[in-house]
């Protein structure tokens, strides 16, 4: 048998549990039926609130700063430690190993990019944006449709035309958004760098969303349905951020209080307990 022909037999092995799980029995170990805890839903929204009102009202800003730039960096390093582990836990898997390391790294340059963020804005006083700091951020995109793709192509190889568009149309829609709120509040035209610069970025991260949602899709009544449904609107919830934030840099809006910070947070903790939930499943 050669090596493809194992593979193969692989991917169609795990295709066919995911579809019997798509059948839901009568009795269907929590395991694979993996629900949504309702609870920690709850509590992640509570908390996120709470810690915007905590840093904005009840902190003094020079201390406000530092605490969320802290918080801003250690959210990202925990969901790549957690990525890590999943990656070396499956590292002999056929998908789950690579797909999973590359996730890691894409939360690691996060956290590098926002290190490294801090260091100019607090520590020298420099203006961090641009800076070095946007090549780490930057990284997290490939490696992050990296992720996405691997686990697409391998559970699915072929998608529909549906979804080709979704994934061509869905980014471009977004950039219209964007652009038009731009026009609307400046009229300095679409050659600006700050408009050319944002713009990047915020492609990029509307065609990771689109991705996170093809995948939720062809996963919604599979064992890791619920897991990349977390997922899915965790990374909703970074592509709003992020889409939000180079609007505000557009007009130098951006100061580590906005309330954009709570869009991040809350994607971070999304991708956390999808991240938990799917290593509890497989």
């Amino acid at each position: 048998m050669s090596k493809t022909d194992f593979i193969n037999l692989c991917r169609l092995y795990i295709i066919q549990t995911t579809r019997k799980s798509m059948s839901q029995p009568d009795i269907v170990p929590d395991k694979i039926k993996s629900p949504f805890d309702y609870r920690i839903l709850a509590g992640i929204a509570t908390l996120v609130i709470s810690v915007h009102i905590l840093i904005n009202y009840l902190i003094i800003p020079d201390d406000a700063d530092t605490v969320v730039s802290i918080f801003s960096f250690l959210n990202p390093l925990i969901v790549s430690i957690i990525g890590f582990f999943i990656a070396i836990r499956y590292r002999r898997s056929l998908i789950f190993g690579k797909s999973y390391m590359a996730l890691a790294i894409a939360y690691l340059g996060i956290f590098l990019g926002e290190v490294t963020y801090m260091i100019y804005d607090i520590v020298y006083d420099i203006e961090p944006y641009p800076s070095i700091a946007d090549v780490f951020f930057f990284i997290q995109y490939p490696l992050l449709l990296m992720h996405l793709a691997l686990n697409i192509k391998f559970f699915s190889p072929k998608i529909n035309k549906i979804a080709k568009i979704w994934i061509i149309v869905m980014p471009i829609t977004v950039l219209i958004g964007y652009s038009i709120f731009y026009i609307i509040e400046d009229g300095r035209g679409f050659l600006e760098f700050d408009f050319i610069y944002g713009v990047i970025f915020v492609y990029f991260s509307a065609l990771t969303l689109s991705l996170a949602v093809i995948g939720a899709i062809i996963f919604k009544e599979g064992a890791i349905g619920k897991a990349w449904i977390l997922l899915a609107i965790g990374i909703l919830f970074n592509t709003i951020g992020d889409t939000w934030y180079y609007n505000l840099e557009l007009f130098e809006s951006y100061d580590l209080l906005h309330p954009v910070n709570m869009f991040w947070y809350a994607g971070y903790w999304l991708v956390m307990y999808a991240l938990i939930k799917h290593n509890k499943i497989i």
